[in-house]
């Protein structure tokens, strides 16, 4: 409930708003005035700051001077920042392990993709545990550190074929060490290529936004869907009232099975607010819409990336089969992406077909005969890197009780991984979202981490996934761009309608003085910043823009107590509809103790948005979007 107003002179100072934005409140002797609530927001604690001076000890890691069996001095290095790790676990055998160690990586790119063990998107290469507490990981002094989820290819190309353009298809064999089954990406010079796609365009410049958007509206027919209804569970007390969200329900199977676990508010029989969640089962596509359809020769290796009828987010689906007749292509796994789902869908366009292989930057991967194909534009790049791995670097306590404490990451590049858009997505409560529980860096059972100062570029997940008990932590001064999927998603757990006896939530987060940007190029139902069952998030003084959808969305009512505050979002909304900058739902009740300590109830605190710049421009119809019961917000 908007209780409280700001005098109109603030919001008619833009330049204090944006400077305060940026961190530059004191610039020129300026000074802006604390914002002050109507309400009192309960206590929030930050990581405690490391520093330098603090490392009792310091292992260093060069990947071309190291080896793994030095002693990880400055002059006689370690080569991986594995065995960095596993020297450190030594060191805490041998000294008090309250003491802070720091791994220092020189300059260099480090194909944490290589070799892997696991390609899960959430134990990373640098899998840090709760033996992992008190350490500093971070690049040496100024040197360029990158952290690649692929693995650097050799290859020898020769022509394959020349086309009716005048282009040039090269081919080469992808050497035995690559595992096919995750490479599903490939960079070249340090960016994403283009999967062959029909209509072309690159998806990670090209989108509804412009005016060659990469996709088709030539679907003549949606196959409807096929009904499987779910065992639904609604608590009929405890309930509030004042709101037509007043009970706790929940679809269980049938049609929710696509998920894990297979639960979604959207498939209830009668979900307050909306439809039951279903997908189309194909596509009937007008005549000469895919003129090259009749000579896919393997048209099950291809997906269908498709918007929802509404352009409330979007799907992948795998190709089943096709009707070259009828100009028909028919469904198999898919459409999980989002959670409300449609009979129905938008704008699509067809990738991973060999046939569609006609533009340069364009590749196709034949994992039967291990061979890659590639249309160059002119001369062929020099470095290829196949995707590997979609988790970099995992921080991850056996428990609330054993979490990992006190750990800095600082100065890395995070690039190069595997895309996650056919993982498992789950449905964390009654707002629109499905998604995926993965990502670049992944934390589960922390205290006092910091990600500070890192890079995160050219991926294929999610950023940084918070994930159920996190405590304290800080991400600020990162760069987030050219993500397939979210920034930063903090999604917690509860028992049902139960919040208040578990803890496993993201708690006192501080998202500060980050900029991202040209993210969601394959997940449009995707932000900068997701909120999905957490406590006490603080998105403060960021920079945003370049989004398909809400730059920052919350999913939930559950708890409260946030604060989205001097940021500044433009450029928003760009693919999507029915939205805006910020974005907020509230139908489904759960019990906390957020009003009153150790006292459950169905009343979640008050979170408070104030002071940002929105620019409410493409297709954001409002700038704070308060859907669906969202009443405890504060905002001015």
């Amino acid at each position: 409930m908007a209780t409280y107003i700001a005098p109109s002179f603030w919001k008619s100072n833009w330049t204090a708003l944006s400077e305060s934005a940026f961190q530059m409140d004191e610039c020129n002797k300026m000074t802006h005035r604390a914002y002050q609530s109507s309400s009192t927001s309960k206590p929030f604690k930050t990581a405690p700051e490391i520093t330098k001076d603090i490392c009792y000890r310091t292992v260093f890691v060069h990947s071309v001077t190291g080896h793994d069996l030095f002693d990880g001095t400055f002059e006689r290095p370690m080569k991986t920042i594995q065995a960095a790790l596993t020297l450190t676990r030594t060191l805490r055998t041998m000294h008090n392990s309250g003491y802070t160690l720091c791994i220092s990586i020189r300059g260099g790119t480090y194909y944490l993709g290589t070799n892997v063990t696991t390609t899960s998107s959430q134990i990373g290469a640098i899998a840090l545990t709760s033996n992992d507490s008190n350490l500093v990981i971070e690049n040496y002094q100024d040197e360029r550190v990158v952290l690649s989820g692929g693995t650097l290819l050799q290859l020898q190309w020769s022509v394959h074929a020349k086309t009716a353009a005048g282009g040039t298809i090269m081919k080469a064999q992808i050497p035995s060490y690559v595992k096919l089954d995750d490479f599903n990406e490939l960079y070249i010079d340090g960016r994403r290529a283009i999967v062959a796609k029909y209509p072309n365009g690159d998806p990670s410049t090209q989108g509804l936004y412009a005016k060659d958007p990469g996709f088709s509206f030539d679907a003549q027919r949606w196959w409807p869907p096929s009904f499987n209804p779910s065992v639904e569970i609604r608590v009929q007390e405890p309930y509030r009232n004042g709101t037509v969200f007043t009970n706790y329900q929940l679809g269980v199977g049938g049609g929710a099975a696509v998920f894990n676990p297979p639960t979604n508010f959207w498939s209830t029989a009668s979900p307050p607010g909306g439809d039951n969640y279903v997908v189309p089962r194909g596509l009937t596509m007008k005549s000469g819409a895919m003129p090259h359809i009749d000579n896919w020769s393997k048209p099950t290796t291809g997906f269908v990336h498709a918007f929802h009828a509404g352009y409330w987010g979007s799907w992948v689906f795998e190709i089943a089969s096709i009707n070259t007749t009828e100009n028909t292509i028919m469904f198999a796994r898919g459409g999980f992406q989002e959670a409300r789902g449609s009979d129905a869908g938008g704008a699509f366009y067809v990738a991973n077909i060999f046939e569609e292989l006609d533009s340069p930057n364009e590749w196709f991967l034949d994992k039967d005969i291990r061979t890659l194909y590639f249309m160059p534009n002119e001369t062929v790049p020099d470095v290829f890197v196949a995707s590997q791995i979609p988790c970099l670097i995992s921080i991850t306590g056996s428990s609330i009780e054993d979490s990992v404490k006190n750990v800095l990451i600082r100065g890395l590049i995070l690039t190069e991984t595997s895309s996650t858009y056919m993982r498992d997505y789950m449905v964390p409560s009654g707002g629109d979202w499905a998604v995926h529980r993965g990502g670049t860096m992944y934390l589960r059972n922390t205290q006092y981490v910091t990600i500070t100062h890192n890079l995160f570029t050219q991926l294929g997940s999610n950023g940084v996934a918070l994930i159920d008990y996190n405590f304290a932590t800080s991400l600020t001064l990162n760069e987030f761009v050219w993500l397939t999927d979210s920034a930063i998603i903090l999604v917690g757990s509860t028992y049902g309608i139960d919040g208040f006896s578990i803890a496993s939530q993201p708690d006192n987060i501080l998202i500060q003085s980050n900029l991202i940007h040209e993210t969601g190029i394959y997940i449009k139902q995707s932000s900068p910043v997701l909120i999905a069952i957490s406590r006490s998030v603080s998105v403060v003084g960021n920079l945003m823009f370049n989004i398909p959808r809400a730059a920052i969305n919350i999913n939930d009512g559950f708890y409260g107590n946030h604060t989205i505050s001097w940021n500044v979002i433009f450029n928003t909304v760009r693919e999507t509809s029915d939205h805006g900058p910020i974005n907020t739902w509230d139908r489904q009740p759960f019990l906390s103790d957020a009003v009153q300590h150790d006292v459950p109830s169905l009343w979640q605190h008050e979170s408070y948005i104030h002071h940002n710049t929105l620019f409410n421009n493409y297709n954001a119809l409002w700038p704070i979007d308060h859907d669906d019961g969202s009443c405890f917000y504060e905002d001015s």
